[in-house]
């Protein structure tokens, strides 16, 4: 049959060739599409593996002779220089030094795991100083490192090619195969009643994982559902809550928790807010005993010394906090528990701190949300809008956001919470908490030595004479009779800045080390509430429920601080803003009647307190949940901060004794509110706390032209509240050092074993007198 007679044959039955076509290339797609299922069920049946080849083959790579005879020149060339001169005398001078700075490394490194603490500390330091390596030299020294050295090193500031890269840093783990392996570690811990309530309501049992990659390249495109991301930072947040018990962290070390965390990490590797939360994970663990082999294990070393170089101020202090807890080498070594961040220093020093420095943010706080520099262009604002988180402290349960016109990205979703007492933190989004940036001067490029020296004068010169007298911008509006402090700057001693860019998200991180260098500056930080909807304690934990009351969160508080080895023989400040305020009085309390030495040192050596906008009394805003009691309900935080609240009235009754007794000799500074805050909202001003409420019988006090906000944050250094602030760590030092001081000290100390000597005496010759009249008293009762 020829072709033609085919096609005529073919024409006659066009659906049946038609229904033909479509079933071959239906099979076709089919077979494309299963392709992996096609491959699978195939590899059953047929020997996958590859050939062994031939050994008897020999396989020859054929180089060209003009290749050949190029590279054999150069050989020859490269020995004719060698036998020069200037050669025979360098060359073995070069190879001698890199020998020796290669010895020397290596020398350094085992006198650093070896030798004795002295010994290890400083050849730390040499090692941190050697910056001329090669990248070989840096991986093989990372390789015979342990633990101990890579934390010290990690403190110190060292290059981070000192550590290996993490475990499969390539990769990424599946997000369903990570979250099986989350599911079965946390089911581990039941029985237990947090788990079991965040089981019943985040994580209901998973289906088995099948026919997935473990692992993807980071190249590939990770696609995460909405569901999975906002589970994964639940699970986060969660593990945050539950690593505060050292027992359940120690668990998810044996589980290997560490290795999960870290593909956390690679997952949300741009969220520096998750990645924040994921970095206090971390704190809680570190507490644990010998978490530093497992953190060395699992890689989790170079990436904490990567995040105390990060722009985040948040990664920054956190990952400092976790290195701190982890180097038991240094000699100033403290453990910082949950609540507790260490601000300054953040890294390894050797002398001991003179002054321990602890700010407590108030109501809706935050570490990096209270103690922000003011924003000159933008006024602070209240607003009524706000999310609620449970665990993270970063724009957590906010409903301020007057700085979100100053930062991108802020975002707020329109959920309505009441304005409260506190009413400090601003609902800020800011993707980064970038550290100030000090503007350098622009350099003068005048060829000419003597004109340039003469523009340098000019402007290093200062603006005004030393005649002229510069009213501080922030000055107070009205004080007491007999306060103190310089409400003014001499002219040559002013600095404009007006028109400075320099902003700083922490202040008390980034100005006073540079003021007092030799203090340590801790940040407490807290969750809080405004309304129990809002907060809802009972989100992932019933246990939460009943920590809002302000003599639980005090205790927990103290328990904490006093573990951080604050005021252990230095004099302590305290700066509290509003709710912070009560809480530190509250803590003095307890330290005073406590019957621990340790606590008690709290108490004794605390040489100042500032007092930021304290509703000592109470807020009159505490009132509205009488007319809002219907559609709001109000925390524990607001109920127990009502103006005249008989705990409140209680508790300033006794520490107002305090202060006359036990505490006569603290500097109190005493910081009121002049201005109403601004409600956004509703478009109103409020009063936040008043004067009376703010005002106390003791020490100086000052009422400002700022609003409630605006108390936390001063405008820029040279401000009176930064000023009065500097004054009173001062005074606190300059106690502490003085020799007078210290002479009356022990004065009293001689004194006291004096009058103690003098009791001895007496009821030794009392004894004496009584033993001798015995054979007297006898001989008359004989007769």
């Amino acid at each position: 049959m020829s072709l033609e007679d085919l096609k005529s044959q073919l024409r006659r039955y066009p659906k049946l060739v038609g229904g033909v076509g479509v079933g071959l290339l239906t099979a076709a797609g089919f077979l494309l599409y299963e392709s992996p299922q096609v491959r699978s069920i195939l590899s059953r049946y047929v020997d996958t593996k590859s050939p062994e080849p031939d050994k008897r083959r020999s396989e020859y790579i054929y180089i060209k002779y003009h290749i050949y005879r190029e590279s054999m020149r150069k050989l020859m060339q490269k020995q004719e220089d060698e036998k020069k001169w200037i050669n025979v005398i360098i060359n073995p001078i070069g190879k001698w030094w890199k020998a020796a700075k290669h010895s020397v490394a290596w020398r350094l490194l085992n006198i650093a795991q070896n030798g004795t603490q002295p010994e290890r500390l400083k050849a730390v330091q040499q090692l941190v100083c050697m910056d001329h390596l090669k990248d070989w030299d840096f991986r093989h020294l990372a390789q015979i490192c342990d633990a101990r050295t890579a934390v010290s090193l990690a403190r110190c500031g060292a290059d981070t090619r000192w550590f290996m890269p993490v475990h499969r840093h390539g990769c990424i783990k599946h997000p369903k195969m990570l979250l099986s392996e989350l599911h079965v570690m946390l089911n581990r811990l039941r029985p237990m009643s947090c788990v079991d309530h965040f089981f019943s309501k985040y994580f209901p049992e998973q289906d088995p994982i099948e026919n997935i990659h473990e692992y993807m390249t980071q190249e590939q495109t990770i696609v995460l559902s909405t569901a999975d991301t906002d589970l994964l930072k639940e699970i986060i947040s969660f593990l945050h809550h539950i690593s505060k018990d050292p027992q359940v962290s120690a668990n998810i070390i044996k589980d290997g928790g560490l290795v999960h965390l870290m593909e956390l990490r690679k997952i949300f590797s741009d969220d520096n807010e998750t990645l924040s939360t994921l970095c206090k994970v971390l704190a809680n663990i570190s507490v644990v005993p010998n978490a530093v082999e497992h953190f060395f294990a699992t890689g989790w070393i170079g990436v904490l010394a990567d995040w105390q170089q990060c722009p985040d101020l948040r990664l920054q202090v956190i990952s400092a906090k976790t290195m701190a807890n982890l180097d038991h080498d240094d000699p100033n070594q403290c453990t910082y528990p949950p609540n507790v961040y260490p601000l300054h220093p953040r890294v390894r020093t050797r002398r001991k701190p003179k002054a321990d420095i602890v700010f407590v943010h108030g109501l809706l706080g935050g570490v990096f949300i209270t103690w922000r520099q003011r924003d000159k262009k933008q006024p602070t604002e209240l607003g009524l809008y706000g999310k609620n988180a449970f665990y993270t402290s970063e724009a957590d349960d906010v409903f301020l956001v007057g700085e979100q016109k100053r930062l991108n990205g802020g975002k707020q979703r329109k959920q309505p919470v009441p304005p409260q007492a506190d009413a400090q933190t601003e609902a800020i989004k800011d993707p980064v908490l970038k550290a100030s940036k000090k503007v350098e001067e622009r350099r003068l490029n005048i060829s000419d030595d003597a004109t340039k020296e003469f523009v340098e004068t000019l402007r290093n010169a200062a603006e005004l004479e030393s005649d002229w007298e510069v009213v501080h911008p922030d000055v107070p509006l009205n004080a007491n009779e007999n306060c103190a402090g310089d409400f003014s700057v001499s002219g040559n001693e002013w600095h404009n800045q007006d028109t400075s860019d320099e902003y700083t998200n922490c202040w008390p991180m980034e100005w006073l080390p540079d003021d007092y260098p030799d203090s340590r500056i801790i940040g407490i930080d807290y969750t809080s509430a405004v309304t129990e909807w809002s907060a809802n304690f009972t989100k992932y934990c019933p246990c939460e429920k009943g920590q809002g009351h302000i003599d639980v969160r005090a205790t927990t508080l103290l328990e904490r601080i006093v573990a951080s080895d604050v005021g252990n023989g230095r004099p302590i400040v305290w700066i509290g803003h509003s709710m912070g305020g009560l809480l530190t009085k509250l803590m003095l309390l307890k330290s005073v009647d406590s019957q621990e030495p340790k606590v008690q040192q709290l108490a004794k050596n605390t040489k100042g307190i500032v007092f930021l906008g304290t509703p000592h009394r109470g807020s009159p805003i505490a009132k509205w949940k009488q007319h809002m009691q219907m559609i709001l309900s109000p925390s524990i935080e607001v109920k127990e901060m009502e103006e005249n609240s008989p705990k409140l009235l209680e508790m300033h009754r006794r520490f107002m004794g305090c202060l006359h007794t036990f505490l006569r000799d603290v500097k109190v500074v005493s910081v009121a509110e002049g201005t109403p805050t601004m409600l956004t909202t509703f478009k109103f001003p409020l009063r936040i706390v008043t004067e009376e409420s703010a005002r106390i019988d003791f020490g100086d006090f000052y009422l400002m032209k700022d609003d409630h906000l605006s108390l936390s944050k001063p405008i820029y250094r040279q401000s009176f509240l930064y000023q009065r602030l500097l004054h009173v760590i001062h005074e606190a030092v300059r106690e502490r050092s003085d020799p007078r001081n210290q002479d009356a000290q022990s004065q009293s100390v001689s004194s006291q074993e004096v009058v103690f000597t003098n009791i001895v005496a007496a009821l030794l010759k009392g004894a004496k007198g009584l033993f001798e009249s015995l054979p007297i008293v006898a001989l008359r009762f004989s007769t």
